[in-house]
C-alpha cells in the first residue's frame, strides 16, 4: 500500500486552517465596521437635530439630562418600540425644561449670553484612531516558523515589543548631554586679577657648588594680568638648616634671579627649595611647598663640603645678672652654648609676661672667643608686674643649623625675672569700632580705615591689619590680602587711629573683608582680633 507523505498533508491542513481563519477575521471586521457606522449615524442625527425654540437653561443646571445619554448602541433595524418610546419621552422632557426657563431682560448681559447659547454650537472632536494592527505574517512565514519550532524548540518570531527592540546607539548619551548641558565658562575680566603668578622653570646655576661658594637661583615666572611683584622663599640643607632668599627681576624679561651664598662648613648633600612664595601686583599669592610635592626636580643643587656641619649648637647654661628689676632699667642675661664644628653664630631669646599678653625679646653678643654670650634686656615702663618667664632661647651656628630650646627644658623653665612698674599694665587695648570711609571703590584707589581703641593704662602703641578677598578663586589659589597700618589722630592718649589701605590696579573685583586686626599697647600687651570677632566681622568693602 502506498504511504502518504507527511509534508504535503501538513501543508494542506495548514492552508485550509489559514483560509478559514482569514475568512472569519474579515467577516468580524465587516460586522464591526457596520455597527460602528450605524452608531455614528445615530449620534450625529441626535446631535445635529434642530434645537427647540425658546431660551436655553442656565449652564450648570444639574436637572437637565445631557444629550450624551441619547446613544443607540445597536443598528437602526434592531431598535424596539420600547426604546423609541423611551427616547421620545426624554426629548419631550428636555423640550419642557427649555420652555420653562426664565426669560432674561432684553439688553442685559444674561440675555446676550442666552442669545449666544441659542446659536448652534457643534463641537466636533476627532475620534481616536485605533492603532493599526500589525500585518499578518505570510503563509510561507507561518510554515517556516512552525518548522523552526518543531525542529529547534525555539519561540516563534512575532512582532517585537518595545522592550525587545534594540536601543538606538548613542541615544542615551545624547539624552544625558541634553539633560546636563556643558556650562560655558564666563570670559575673564581683564581688570580683575584673581589668579596668582605661575612658574615655568626653576634651576640653580651651577647645580654643584662647594661650601663657601655661591649659586644663582633662576626662576621664570609670569602673571596673567597684573604682573609678578615678588618671589621669595628659602632653601633647606640635608641637616635641616634654612637659608632665605628674595629674587630680583632681570630687566624686562620674565626671569628672576637670587644669589645664594653657601656657608663655610655647610652640610654636604642635596639642598632644595623648601618653600616658594609668589605674589603679583594685585596681591594674589601662592606658596609652593617641597613637602607637598609642588617643586620640580630642578629646584635643587648639590653641595660638597670639606667639613660638613650637620649638628646645631647645644645650650649649656642660662642665668640672670639680677633676678629682680624695675621696668625701664637694664638687666643682663648670660648664656653658654657650644657647637661641634662651625661655631655658634647667633643667640637670642624672649620673656613672656605673667598675663601671657606681653613679650620682651633680647639679642646676645659673644664675649671674645669663649662660649659665653651676654644679652641685655630693658622692659618698657608700665609693663605687667610679677614673674616673667623665659619662654625660649634660639641658637644658630655658622652653617645655619638652628635649635630652639623652650621652657620644657629645665635650663629655660627655671629662669624667671621679677619685674615691678608704676602702671603694671596687664591688659591689651580694646577696640570699640572699625569703619571704612567707602564701601565701594574702583581699582586703583584707596580706602581709609578708622579704628576706635582705648587702653586702660599705658596707651595704644600701634594698630595694623589686613583685608582678605572673599570672592571665588581658581583652584590652588590663596585669597589675596591687602595690608594697612594706622596712626593716631589728635593729642595723646589718642583713641582714634586712621590709615590708608591702597587698592592696587587690577585688584580682584568683589567683596573684601577685614581678616585680622592687631593692636599693641606701650607695655607690649598684644591683642589679635580675628574675622569672627563682632567688632571685625561686619567691616568690608567692594571693589567694582
Amino acid at each position: 500500500m502506498r504511504r502518504i507523505s507527511f509534508l504535503p498533508v501538513f501543508f494542506t491542513v495548514l492552508t485550509i486552517a489559514f483560509v478559514v481563519a482569514a475568512a472569519v477575521r474579515i467577516h468580524s471586521y465587516s460586522a464591526g465596521a457596520g455597527t460602528s457606522q450605524a452608531t455614528t449615524s445615530r449620534i450625529d442625527a441626535v446631535t445635529q437635530s434642530p434645537e427647540p425654540r425658546g431660551t436655553q437653561p442656565s449652564i450648570g443646571d444639574a436637572s437637565i439630562p445631557s444629550t450624551d445619554t441619547i446613544v443607540d448602541a445597536g443598528s437602526g433595524s434592531s431598535e424596539t418600540a420600547a426604546d423609541q418610546r423611551r427616547i421620545a419621552e426624554r426629548e419631550q422632557r428636555y423640550n419642557e425644561l427649555l420652555k420653562s426657563s426664565p426669560q432674561a431682560a432684553p439688553g442685559s448681559p444674561a440675555a446676550a449670553a442666552v442669545q449666544q447659547q441659542r446659536q448652534p454650537q457643534v463641537m466636533v472632536q476627532p475620534a481616536p484612531q485605533a492603532p493599526k494592527p500589525a500585518p499578518a505574517p505570510s503563509l510561507l512565514s507561518r510554515i517556516g516558523n512552525a518548522i523552526a519550532r518543531a525542529v529547534n524548540g525555539s519561540p516563534g518570531s512575532g512582532p517585537m515589543t518595545s522592550a525587545q527592540q534594540p536601543s538606538s546607539p548613542g541615544k542615551s548619551e545624547s539624552a544625558s548631554n541634553a539633560d546636563h548641558p556643558r556650562e560655558k565658562e564666563s570670559p575673564k575680566d581683564p581688570n580683575s586679577d584673581t589668579a596668582p603668578p605661575t612658574i615655568a622653570a626653576v634651576l640653580f646655576d651651577p647645580p654643584l657648588v662647594h661650601d663657601g661658594e655661591e649659586t644663582t637661583l633662576i626662576i621664570t615666572a609670569a602673571d596673567d594680568i597684573s604682573g609678578v611683584r615678588t618671589i621669595s622663599g628659602n632653601v633647606v640643607s640635608p641637616s635641616g638648616a634654612l637659608q632665605g632668599f628674595a629674587l630680583q627681576k632681570e630687566g624686562e624679561t620674565g626671569r628672576f634671579l637670587a644669589r645664594i651664598m653657601i656657608p663655610k662648613d655647610a652640610a654636604e648633600g642635596l639642598w632644595h627649595i623648601n618653600y616658594l612664595n609668589l605674589t603679583d601686583n594685585a596681591s594674589n599669592s601662592v606658596t609652593l611647598s617641597y613637602a607637598q610635592g609642588m617643586m620640580p626636580a630642578s629646584a635643587s643643587f648639590r653641595v660638597q663640603s670639606s667639613r660638613s656641619d650637620t649638628t646645631p649648637p647645644q645650650l649649656k647654661a642660662v642665668w640672670l645678672d639680677r633676678q629682680q628689676m624695675k621696668a625701664g632699667e637694664k638687666n643682663s642675661i648670660f648664656i653658654q652654648a657650644d657647637d661641634d664644628k662651625s661655631g655658634v653664630n647667633l643667640v637670642s631669646g624672649v620673656f613672656i609676661s605673667p598675663s601671657k599678653f606681653a613679650r620682651v625679646g633680647f639679642g646676645c653678643r659673644n664675649q671674645g672667643d669663649t662660649n659665653q654670650w651676654t644679652c641685655e634686656i630693658m622692659p618698657p615702663g608700665n609693663v605687667d608686674c610679677g614673674d616673667w618667664q623665659l619662654e625660649q632661647v634660639q641658637l644658630q651656628d655658622k652653617a645655619n643649623n638652628m635649635a630652639a630650646v623652650r621652657s620644657d627644658n629645665p635650663m629655660i623653665g627655671n629662669v624667671k625675672l621679677n619685674i615691678t612698674s608704676d602702671g603694671c599694665d596687664s591688659h591689651p587695648p580694646i577696640v570699640q569700632q572699625v569703619v571704612v570711609d567707602s564701601i565701594r571703590v574702583s581699582a586703583p584707589g584707596t580706602v581709609n580705615v578708622t579704628v576706635q581703641a582705648t587702653d586702660d593704662s599705658s596707651g595704644v602703641s600701634s594698630i595694623s591689619g589686613h583685608f582678605v578677598y572673599t570672592g571665588p578663586m581658581p583652584q590652588g589659589g590663596q585669597p589675596p590680602r591687602l595690608y594697612f597700618s594706622c596712626r593716631p589722630t589728635g593729642e595723646a592718649p589718642a583713641t582714634t587711629w586712621t590709615g590708608p589701605l591702597p587698592i592696587p590696579d587690577k585688584a580682584a573685583k568683589g567683596i573684601w573683608r577685614l581678616g585680622a586686626l592687631q593692636v599693641l599697647d606701650k607695655a607690649n600687651n598684644l591683642k589679635l582680633y580675628g574675622q569672627n570677632e563682632p567688632v571685625v566681622a561686619s567691616v568690608q568693602f567692594m571693589v567694582q
